[in-house]
């Protein structure tokens, strides 16, 4: 099936879940709203009674639409699942969905070209880091550092814990290691600022889809992947009480001044990864952009 087909499917699927599917309620967030519907049912009104029932889910709709019994977005190729929010004004927003187990993915047509500073979700490597460090010496992970390790994924600490373990760890020589550890090639625009790092939604999927996986391999890895499912509230995107299971979640925020906010929420849980990365204007504020994550996040899981 052809892109262009695959897009049109998509819209057809899309216009046909608001036609003639209700929701069965929304999953609360923290501070209220809501975060994606837990699951969707078809009509049961409407002028033919005696219709046979429709499909239950929007990926049930997608394999009605293609013909597939087995229709699956990740199948889907970047670009052709779309989301509410792609095309909002002065809204710049990349998104991937990574299958953690075989590496297929999708996402947005620039998920794996568009480039972001990285911000707070980079602390993730720097713990995870700083354990594979102390494993290649053959010894413990210090006290010290595991409440910086701790400090920097659970509380996002910037100047003290993050920067203590960047700098032990040679600092860019930490970011560069992740070809090697994770198989994932990133930049800095800014050389010596771990912030500054040059990612892409893809890449931040497969960054902390390798941290969750290779953490247990090192000592204290079980210690930051607790780390890792305990972010303090000012640190949570709200995406996490839609998933199930243990989840790993780093998120990055920063204001760059009149340049806008920068707010980026990366999960990880099952076989799957989430990365949502966004930049937008100062005045729509940090929550606009945890809302984002979350109306991303919706759509995305509703077709899963």
């Amino acid at each position: 099936m052809s892109v262009a087909v695959v897009v049109a499917v998509v819209v057809a699927v899309s216009a046909l879940w608001g036609a003639g599917v209700a929701s069965d309620g929304p999953v609360p967030r923290p501070g209220g709203g809501a975060v994606v519907p837990a699951q969707h049912q078809s009509s049961t009104t409407g002028p033919d009674d005696d219709a046979a029932p429709g499909p239950d889910t929007l990926r049930e709709l997608l394999a009605a639409m293609t013909g597939s019994a087995t229709a699956d977005p990740l199948d889907l190729a970047p670009g052709s699942l779309l989301v509410d929010r792609e095309g909002e004004d002065d809204l710049t927003l990349s998104w991937a969905l990574l299958d953690t187990d075989d590496g297929r993915w999708t996402g947005s047509a620039d998920a794996a070209t568009t480039r972001f500073e990285a911000e707070s979700t980079i602390k993730a490597w720097l713990a995870a880091d700083t354990l594979r460090a102390a494993a290649q010496a053959g010894r413990p992970v210090t006290a010290a550092q595991r409440a910086d390790i701790s400090a920097a994924v659970r509380a996002s600490d910037d100047d003290a814990a993050a920067e203590r373990l960047y700098r032990a760890l040679g600092r860019d020589a930490s970011t560069a290691r992740l070809d090697e550890e994770c198989g994932v090639e990133v930049s800095t625009s800014r050389p010596g600022w771990w912030s500054y790092t040059q990612i892409a939604a893809l890449d931040a999927a497969r960054i902390l889809a390798c941290v969750r996986d290779r953490a247990p391999e090192w000592p204290g890895g079980d210690a930051l992947l607790a780390d890792l499912d305990a972010v303090t509230p000012d640190g949570r995107s709200g995406v996490r009480p839609a998933l199930p299971g243990v989840v790993a979640e780093k998120n990055g925020w920063t204001l760059h001044g009149a340049a806008g906010w920068n707010v980026h929420c990366v999960l990880v849980w099952a076989d799957r990864a989430l990365a949502v990365l966004t930049t937008y204007p100062a005045e729509r504020g940090v929550e606009y952009g945890w809302a984002v994550c979350r109306d991303v996040a919706g759509d995305v899981l509703s077709a899963s």
